[in-house]
């Protein structure tokens, strides 16, 4: 390897593993240990990381040099993330180790959706103003958007035209930090993994919001397909017969179980003034929220609870499915809707019973995360940290 190439290899041991010595690093990454000493000598020169002290916790009384324990300084640079959807804006700002220095959501108003480039630069011009210590040592943005990017053209590709006036090219063009542009769920799957020391390098990063999308981190590397089918999972049948999908197919797996199609459902249900308690929540089926779906449940409602376990038996179905053909060695879980415990554990029950042949316990390769309405951000975050930081050092 280059001498860069060695030292991106040997700081992104140190964010995943640190507290970390030397010669294991030297071990890990099959880099030789006078490469590894030179380089990380550097580094503490540089600012990037620092010593530790002895590793006291190894109990090892054999004579000799005590093991010499490394870590990045967490605060040496920031990274900023952005994530937009349909109904909200969110940002933040955190330092290496992913701990938010800044952070703010905006609730999208109906504003057109083609002026979201515009917004953005707007905001994040703004934000940085007000935070110019902060702005000084900022590394680089970046942007999770709710669809696959073309990277030729820096444009968000999905099924409608819902971002039709995004624009990475000019966000780069108008920005005076580096941006770098890429799917909300692979963000996620990546700040997981940088911000997570207990992550394994092989995971799915399962996240159901309004649509729903798959990530895989295969050997420490986002997986890319070549085309745009790759993490599509809410695309995937369940039920050949059922409902039609936007896409045009019949029975996908987010007509069932994404927050967009069970508020449609609970909508209409409210509005067929049908005997349920989704009425009493809320005046109107327009307000209507995924929290008054997860209360209904809670309280029994039969109509929303037949829904809702169908829905979760898709699910149940499909996670199993991905854990017996990827063989991940986790798949996280990330839906606002598992914040109920009755619905995480009826899931949870639905995957254990597609998964009794297998002599691994469900509980040790299917995790269910506390939800966090800035993964996104934060993920972003850690993708420009990858990119801009990492791999350029």
């Amino acid at each position: 390897m280059t001498t860069q190439e060695n030292r991106s290899t040997i700081l992104e041991y140190i964010f995943r593993h640190a507290p970390v010595a030397r010669s294991t690093i030297a071990k890990k990454t099959q880099i030789t240990p006078a490469t590894v000493t030179s380089i990380s000598s550097n580094f503490i020169q540089e600012g990037i990381i620092r010593e530790l002290g002895s590793d006291e916790t190894l109990g090892d009384s054999s004579p000799g040099r005590k093991k010499i324990l490394l870590d990045i300084v967490p605060d040496h640079v920031y990274s900023m993330g952005v994530e937009f959807t349909l109904r909200h804006v969110r940002f933040l700002i955190c330092n290496l180790r992913g701990k938010p220095v800044f952070e703010t959501s905006i609730l999208r108003k109906a504003e057109p959706k083609e002026n979201i480039t515009e917004f953005l630069i707007h905001k994040i011009t703004e934000i940085l103003d007000s935070l110019p210590e902060i702005s000084n040592s900022l590394i680089g943005i970046g942007v999770a958007v709710p669809g696959h990017i073309d990277h030729k053209q820096d444009k968000v590709i999905v099924n409608s035209s819902t971002f039709p006036g995004f624009s990475g090219k000019e966000l780069k063009k108008r920005l005076p930090f580096p941006v770098i542009c890429e799917n909300n769920v692979r963000c996620m799957a990546f700040g997981r993994y940088l911000f997570d020391k207990s992550s394994p390098e092989t995971f799915a990063f399962f996240h159901i919001g309004l649509g729903m999308f798959c990530a895989m981190m295969k050997d420490s590397r986002l997986f890319q397909g070549t085309n745009y089918y790759a993490g599509e999972i809410g695309h995937t049948i369940v039920n050949p017969e059922g409902k039609k999908c936007e896409c045009g197919k019949r029975g996908c797996l987010q007509t069932y179980c994404s927050e967009t199609w069970l508020l449609k459902y609970c909508r209409l249900l409210y509005n067929s003034n049908a005997a349920t308690v989704l009425t009493s929540l809320k005046p109107s089926a327009e307000e209507l929220t995924l929290e008054d779906i997860s209360k209904a449940f809670s309280l029994g409602d039969p109509q929303v609870g037949s829904y809702i376990s169908t829905a979760l038996k898709y699910l149940g179905v499909t996670i199993s499915n991905l854990a017996i053909i990827m063989n991940p060695d986790k798949i996280y879980l990330h839906c606002p809707l598992f914040s109920n415990k009755e619905i995480s554990e009826e899931l949870m029950d639905y995957i254990k019973q597609q998964l009794l042949f297998v002599d691994d316990p469900t509980d040790q390769t299917v995790n269910i995360l506390p939800y966090n309405p800035l993964e996104g951000a934060a993920g972003a975050a850690a993708y420009a940290i990858k990119q801009f930081y990492i791999s350029v050092i």
